[in-house]
């Protein structure tokens, strides 16, 4: 698919393609940064999205690489535990450290970006095993964290 060149929203000028040094956006526990992300810009730095669709392309990118990580699993309706999702022990109350997962990703026939997924680990009292405490955790904040990312890169909210 062709991109097509956009004018800026807020000036009306022509807008060109460039590349946002990073960007972040919070969550909860979750934290998502993009790094050298394409986007047009224009003379007065205005920035738009590479296509009207990316920021939801972003999501389902996001949501795509959730089962790679190891996950503890929730139980409970009220007051949640949270279990090892190897061995079934429940995992520490705090976290042992945040980590950051880096990924390239690629839209269309741009050039890749990265992007980072930064969660807090907690270890097994069982087995000793280091996981986010749960894939529904992680799965519940992507949607706030590309909100806060489409803020942070300075993106004109639609609607």
């Amino acid at each position: 698919m062709a991109l097509k060149i956009p004018r800026c929203v807020r000036c009306f000028v022509a807008c060109e393609l460039k590349t946002l040094p990073s960007v972040s956006g919070e969550a909860g526990s979750l934290k998502l940064t993009l790094l050298e992300v394409p986007v047009f810009a224009c003379a007065k730095n205005h920035t738009v999205p590479v296509h009207r669709d990316f920021m939801l392309w972003l999501i389902q990118q996001i949501r795509a690489l959730e089962a790679q990580f190891a996950a503890g699993r929730e139980q409970g309706m009220i007051f949640k535990k949270h279990l090892c999702g190897e061995c079934g022990k429940e995992l520490a109350p705090k976290p042992e450290r945040r980590q950051a997962f880096p990924y390239e990703l690629k839209y269309e026939e741009l050039a890749p970006f990265k992007l980072q997924i930064e969660m807090p680990l907690y270890k097994c009292t069982g087995c000793g095993k280091e996981q986010i405490r749960s894939a529904g955790e992680l799965h519940g904040h992507v949607a706030g964290a590309v909100v806060g990312i489409n803020d942070g890169a300075g993106f004109p909210h639609s609607g």
